[in-house]
């Protein structure tokens, strides 16, 4: 029997409401240390989500030391109790927070990679990469960041066609899946190609998130380069249990 989850308008995302529920049986007792947790697939049949937002759950167990991975067994309980932490997050500004975006894919070409992609993935001079090039929109259509997305050369060539129900579907259905992730901030002014794309001025500074995705293995799967309007978004860090 599923358990049902809230889909309403403002809910929390549903990786964060799963999150919760595991979070309460871990505390209540029902799951206990050294037990190992449900599999993505059952995760999936229970709440009726995707193991996609089921692995994201777990994701965050595990970067509170509540539970850890392991290859053969699965996700096995190794505390009951969170530890204090420290939560980061990018999120829209003026009221925007509830308003759904609405991802772009502009195009999906071999090209160049910039030198530090290059170096990231371990190719040689002159070496493809496939990208795909998104904007991310707003209400009225109006693009808020212009994301560079930068795809393991283990992958045979996609078009666009083939991402239309998600890039991460994809990416797990060719054993891709994106286990853990590094995100690193900083700033810049808007380049002339920004300019064109989001329809900004020159002046506009721009927050710079850089992630590299990375399997189970910790083979890196993506390194995107997202460029956010400042002024729509905010930049927090919560300390918290």
């Amino acid at each position: 029997m599923k358990q049902e989850l809230d889909y309403t308008r403002g809910a929390k995302p549903l990786y964060a409401q799963l999150y919760d529920i595991l979070l309460h049986k871990l505390k209540t007792g029902e799951y206990k240390k050294n037990d190992v947790l449900p599999t993505e697939a059952e995760f999936e049949e229970r709440f009726g989500v995707s193991r996609i937002t089921a692995r994201r759950a777990l994701a965050e167990l595990v970067a509170k030391g509540l539970v850890k991975r392991q290859a053969g067994i699965g996700t096995m309980v190794i505390s009951t109790s969170e530890k204090q932490g420290v939560k980061t997050r990018m999120s829209l500004v003026d009221g925007q927070q509830q308003v759904p975006i609405n991802r772009k894919n502009l195009k999906l070409e071999f090209i160049l990679p910039p030198e530090v992609v290059a170096e990231a993935f371990g190719l040689t001079s002159g070496e493809k990469l496939q990208c795909l090039t998104r904007t991310i929109c707003r209400q009225n259509e109006v693009p808020a960041q212009l994301n560079y997305i930068w795809l393991t050369p283990r992958l045979e060539a996609l078009t666009l066609e083939d991402i239309t129900n998600g890039l991460y579907s994809v990416l797990e259905a060719r054993g891709e899946n994106i286990d853990a992730f590094q995100d690193i901030i900083s700033a810049e002014m808007a380049t002339e190609k920004d300019c064109n794309i989001l329809n900004v001025a020159s002046s506009e500074p721009l927050l710079i998130k850089t992630r590299k995705g990375f399997n189970e293995k910790g083979e890196l799967v993506e390194y995107t380069i997202a460029r956010h309007i400042a002024r729509f978004y905010q930049y927090r860090v919560e300390n918290s249990r």
